[in-house]
């Protein structure tokens, strides 16, 4: 399983249109075949700051993610509606003991 975090933090003038496109690409992504978990969180003491946590069953899943039009339209897009530029950390996990 791979694990990842991309940490956004979204213009306040840009909040709604964020989350928008935030709700459409994490329905959209939910419903892939590798998908385990795709889920929006913000932070509680800091609003305007978002963790979207993914979940992939492995690497040729999340590839075939990146090629997906509510992808490339959420990337493409977003940028433009943050303070600073996005962050993402990935995590691969071992499922066995």
């Amino acid at each position: 399983m791979i694990i990842i975090y991309a940490f956004i933090h979204v213009n306040p003038k840009h909040r709604k249109e964020f989350l928008e496109q935030a709700v459409q690409v994490t329905i959209q992504s939910q419903a892939e075949e590798g998908n385990i978990s795709y889920r929006l969180y913000e932070e509680t003491d800091q609003p305007n700051k978002f963790v979207i946590l993914e979940e992939w069953k492995d690497q040729t899943a999340i590839e075939h993610h990146e090629e997906t039009s509510h992808f490339k339209k959420f990337i493409n897009d977003v940028p433009d509606l943050l303070l600073e530029p996005l962050h993402v950390a990935k995590y691969v996990v071992s499922t066995k003991h």
